[in-house]
């Protein structure tokens, strides 16, 4: 039995590098940011106005969080669905970032119920977190 194999696309890989220092560095901007913001209004607001203020914005964090978290959860389950209609993995169209064996049959069904499983528990992530970001934001305004 020949091994299939689904080569790696090195365009993909320098792109996610190339898009994963700019988000390292992006993230360090804004932690640096919010300090500065953050000295800022603890020297202009009281306690209580911080808190209501800061609430406020965690509540709008949490809210695009929960986004995020629906939007990978629509995308495992359409790739789901797409492998089940292939029965193949990874996808016959896919770029991979490194050399994968390619699953066929039973052993891509697995993998397709592993992605379904996956976006049923990020969709129930996503809706906590709405709740929650619904519960911060309810006692702000």
């Amino acid at each position: 039995m020949s091994l299939e194999i689904q080569r790696a696309d090195l365009r993909l890989r320098r792109l996610t590098a190339v898009v994963l220092a700019a988000a390292v560095a992006v993230a360090a901007w804004c932690v640096f940011a919010f300090h500065q913001w953050m000295v800022q209004q603890t020297a202009a607001l009281s306690v209580e106005q911080l808190v209501v203020r800061l609430r406020h914005w965690v509540g709008f964090a949490t809210a695009a969080s929960g986004l995020c978290l629906l939007l990978l959860a629509a995308h495992c389950a359409y790739t789901a669905r797409r492998v089940t209609q292939q029965r193949r993995w990874p996808l016959a169209e896919a770029r991979v970032l490194r050399d994968t064996p390619v699953r066929r049959g039973d052993a891509a069904m697995r993998r397709g119920r592993l992605l379904t499983a996956t976006a049923v528990a990020l969709l129930l992530l996503a809706l906590g977190v709405g709740v929650l970001s619904w519960r911060l934001l309810a006692l702000t305004f």
